[in-house]
């Protein structure tokens, strides 16, 4: 591979990579990193970017959560944690790992290796329980 393709494909990893570190709390879906890297590199395309953030979730550099749809989104705090999911707006907060010894035993006890978990909460977020229907 050249220098010029290896400063491109560098080039479009951290581009990908600010996408997500700049998302917030929001766990962008793939289509909204896509569209938020294409504005600065107009010639990306959208495999590019899920190699790009499969590559980012491998080394541990952002994380990668399914929260009860289909569609992955991109965790811009990697490691151990969980998530609330507000049901009116879609707002997703991260939250503190919560221990689930008890689950994890019962695990154990039927035969299987824990390597870890990931624990969604669903419910209305403070703005939304504040909102009259």
């Amino acid at each position: 591979m050249g220098a010029e393709a290896q400063r491109r494909r560098t080039r479009q990893l951290a581009c990908v990579l600010e996408a997500v570190r700049a998302s917030g709390n929001e766990h962008p879906s793939a289509d909204r990193i896509f569209a938020r890297v294409r504005a600065v590199v107009p010639t990306i395309s959208l495999g590019t970017v899920y190699r790009n953030l499969h590559r980012l979730a491998a080394d541990g550099r952002i994380g990668i959560v399914h929260l009860g749809e289909r569609l992955a989104r991109f965790d811009p705090t990697p490691g151990g944690h969980d998530h609330f999911v507000c049901e009116q707006c879609g707002h997703i907060e991260d939250l503190p790992a919560t221990p689930l010894d008890v689950e994890a035993g019962a695990a154990r006890q039927a035969g299987h290796e824990v390597t870890g978990h990931a624990l969604v909460l669903y419910g209305r977020c403070r703005t939304c329980g504040t909102e009259t229907p």
